[in-house]
């Protein structure tokens, strides 16, 4: 009975905000940002039953990874055909992943030159970031959304390095993928 009125306490509160979403050039940004309120409402409806800040972002958190693997999941596999491993294959699937749903225009990405074992670009534009930032939730934004990039990374067989993120103040998302040479060579 207490997840039912949970759901239903999170609809409401998503139709509410659904309202004030921005239409955004591209399927794949008004997708995100359409989840951004939908995340941002399932914030909303746990705090007001009073769960801690704390405890909502890591209930979010978890079920967010859980989507995460699916998607992180169907993009490596597809990154392997004709890409067994390595560099080839991590710069397929960040390809799928900037291809949809955090595709241009409604995201810009700068690719940055780096060596055989790193795929490097930029993030210089995120409007799930600026949605959880008008929101004043910039933090939540940081601590999910921003987050689930490291252990997606690990699902890739590489390791993200970045260091910062749009959402967490910086200007830029700087994503440096580094191959994990160790499960390629166990394998």
């Amino acid at each position: 009975e207490e997840i039912n009125k949970i759901l239903f306490g999170y609809w409401k509160r998503y139709l509410k905000l659904k309202t004030d979403v921005p239409i955004l050039p591209t399927i794949g940004g008004s997708v995100a940002v359409h989840l951004a309120a939908m995340s941002t409402a399932f914030y909303e409806e746990l705090i007001a039953r009073k769960i801690s800040e704390k405890e909502t972002t890591q209930i979010f958190y978890e079920i967010a990874w859980k989507v995460y693997i699916k998607m992180g999941k169907f993009s490596w596999w597809i990154a392997g055909f004709g890409n067994r491993e390595g560099q080839s294959r991590l710069l397929k699937a960040t390809q799928l992943f900037r291809a949809f749903p955090f595709n241009s225009p409604s995201y810009k990405w700068e690719d940055v030159q780096t060596n055989d074992k790193v795929v490097g670009f930029n993030c210089t534009k995120c409007p799930v970031a600026e949605y959880f930032k008008e929101k004043n939730m910039s933090d939540f934004c940081t601590n999910t959304w921003c987050k689930l990039d490291y252990p997606l990374a690990e699902l890739w067989d590489s390791k993200l390095e970045r260091t910062g993120s749009i959402a967490s103040g910086a200007e830029i998302c700087d994503f440096r993928w580094i191959v994990n040479e160790n499960k390629i060579n166990q394998k």
